[in-house]
């Protein structure tokens, strides 16, 4: 190999180590399950509306999150921690008052210790627009869990507990004045149960089962084809794992293109991968699939890991197909590396595979 393009090669590794540092530094942390949403153990259960109207329901997405349903034709507003005015759900749209404290306390996974003093809940409301549908889905810490294992769950973590029997979330239908008082109270309530999750050992046995079948039908990285077939079926894996947490997530569109930023770079980068090694161009075709496998190990399968070994999953598809999606990815990914590495180290020898 020349001088020139053993240059020109170690300045595109530079080049592109550097973009995936760069790139998966954020969005890498927030592709996990529902662009942020983690798995758990603990499981946010409704048990209904108490004194509730037709056209008023609640559900759990996102693994934890709640989302109020409004079509009853009358708006609806949801009370924060303080009993002040939260969301405005109606015919017209969804609006967050952003003087609520539990506009602020919300933007956090556990509850800060200190909230800014422009939040304050005897302030007169200002509303800011968030929706146009007649649902809105929040992170009310209220009906979660995210403090520590409690000491039922530490002393038997294989049973089912129920870690809070009756949370409850105020909700208003209705105006109310000195004059009038057509207001209607309703309450939201509900559970927060341990639910145990299955073994992770299965299914890291089959990545790594994975991974060394890869391997072998690859040769280490002597056949490119196979390797190319190996990049395209974990780019695929990949991306239902990606479609999954989609689906199940309630973030604003710019925050989940956000979270699959480095994924959708490891498909590309698998997939021109995967295009030069089945045109026989395994010199530079192991390179891309070393860092293709790099990309989508660090950013599609290690953020999710926990997910193995989970009972409450945030994904359109399914706990079954969310894993068997991670283990491939982490799988057929990490073999994707070890090839690249393999190749890349001994690049004549992989050229002469190339055209073999």
């Amino acid at each position: 190999m020349s001088r020139g393009r053993a240059g020109r090669r170690a300045g595109l590794v530079a080049g592109l180590a550097l973009l995936l540092l760069g790139a998966s530094a954020g969005p890498a942390a927030a592709h996990a399950i529902g662009t942020g949403t983690e798995a758990s153990n603990y499981r946010t259960g409704i048990r209904g509306i108490d004194q509730g109207v037709p056209g008023i329901s609640v559900r759990t997405v996102a693994g934890e999150q709640l989302e109020l349903t409004n079509r009853s034709g009358q708006e609806v507003v949801v009370l924060g921690y303080r009993l002040e005015p939260y969301l405005r759900i109606g015919p017209g749209g969804v609006y967050e008052n952003q003087r609520s404290p539990s506009t602020y306390t919300n933007r956090f996974r556990a509850a800060p210790t200190e909230i800014p003093p422009e939040f304050d809940p005897a302030a007169p409301p200002e509303w800011r627009r968030v929706g146009d549908g007649p649902s809105a889905a929040w992170h009310d810490h209220r009906a979660h869990w995210t403090g520590p294992d409690p000491p039922a769950v530490k002393a038997n973590p294989r049973a089912s507990h129920v870690i809070v029997p009756d949370w409850r979330i105020p909700v208003s239908q209705g105006e109310h004045d000195d004059e009038h008082d057509d207001e209607h109270d309703m309450v939201i309530r509900g559970d927060i149960t341990w639910v145990p999750g299955p073994s992770p050992w299965p299914w890291a046995l089959a990545a790594v089962a994975l991974f060394a079948a890869a391997l072998a039908a690859a040769g280490g990285y002597r056949r490119p084809k196979v390797l190319a077939v190996v990049a395209l079926v974990a780019v695929a894996a990949d991306m239902i794992h990606t479609a999954g947490a989609l689906l199940a997530s309630t973030a604003p569109l710019a925050t989940e293109l956000y979270g699959t930023v480095t994924s959708a770079a490891g498909w590309a980068v698998a997939g021109f991968a995967a295009w030069r090694l089945l045109r026989g161009r395994a010199d530079t075709g192991l390179l891309y699939l070393l860092l293709g496998g790099v990309f989508l190990t660090l950013a599609g399968a290690l953020p999710d890991l926990s997910s193995l070994g989970r009972s409450q999953l945030a994904s359109g598809f399914g706990p079954i197909v969310t894993r068997a999606a991670i283990t491939f990815t982490l799988g057929l990914g990490t073999a994707m590396v070890v090839a690249g590495l393999a190749g890349f180290r001994s690049p004549r020898r992989a050229e002469k595979a190339g055209v073999s």
